[in-house]
């Protein structure tokens, strides 16, 4: 870039009015080298919110114990333009079009990926089983308890081009065991990182909640019983 420029300004000194323009700018260098400065770091900032990364807040608690009410976290745009979603993801997706929780207030929503389109879901006694065999990757999925929701319904087949996404904290979820699939358009992209609170610092993989151990001891109609009195988040 400082080549063009001092090839711009050998050029304009051939003219009384170039000469004038480049005093000026001679002058007022620093100005200008900090407007450029500030011009090339609101693109890139514009870039990379639009194309790369985002930057979201989670507003309740239906992620626990991965996530917490006020976790800042980043989401990665393009992961899903170069690689498959895989099971086990945690993805920001679209409600639009997604009833009943298509809501202009609440545009967008943060889950784990737990089936792919055509795959059969399945709660037993608190584990996800998927396409007959229980899910064990990541191991966040045997470390969770799973329930189903107050329609009792306990398998689930995910339609072609969508996939099922569950809460991590499944007595406090408002997800696919309710409203069904998501579809692949909608995904914005996979959260991959916490970035506030600074205690809590990293990567975005799952936290063991000490309730799956608890409830694992539990009857399961005892355990549906409990969830059936907590209310729903999204």
């Amino acid at each position: 870039m400082r080549r063009l420029y001092l090839y711009a300004a050998k050029k304009l000194n051939n003219f009384l009015w170039g000469r004038a323009i480049v005093a000026h700018f001679s002058r007022h260098q620093l100005l200008y080298e900090n407007v450029e400065a500030l011009y090339i770091a609101l693109i890139l900032a514009l870039f990379i919110k639009g194309f790369l990364f985002e930057a979201y807040k989670i507003p309740s608690a239906s992620m626990h114990d991965t996530l917490l009410e006020g976790d800042r976290i980043f989401v990665s745009k393009m992961i899903y333009t170069f690689f498959d979603v895989q099971v086990g993801d945690v993805v920001v997706f679209k409600t639009e079009g997604i009833e009943p929780i298509d809501q202009p207030d609440k545009p967008y929503y943060i889950k784990r990926v737990v089936g792919l389109p055509g795959d059969i879901i399945e709660i037993r006694d608190g584990y996800l089983f998927r396409n007959g065999k229980r899910s064990e990757t990541p191991p966040f999925f045997l470390e969770n308890y799973y329930i189903s929701m107050d329609n009792f319904k306990r398998v689930f087949e995910v339609p072609p081009g969508q996939v099922y996404v569950f809460g991590d904290n499944s007595f406090n979820s408002y997800d696919s065991r309710g409203w069904g699939g998501v579809p692949l358009e909608n995904l914005v992209g996979k959260a991959f990182f916490r970035f506030y609170p600074f205690d809590r610092v990293g990567g975005i993989n799952g936290v063991p909640p000490m309730r799956a151990s608890i409830r694992r001891g539990l009857d399961f109609g005892q355990a549906q019983l409990s969830a059936h009195q907590s209310p729903a988040q999204s």
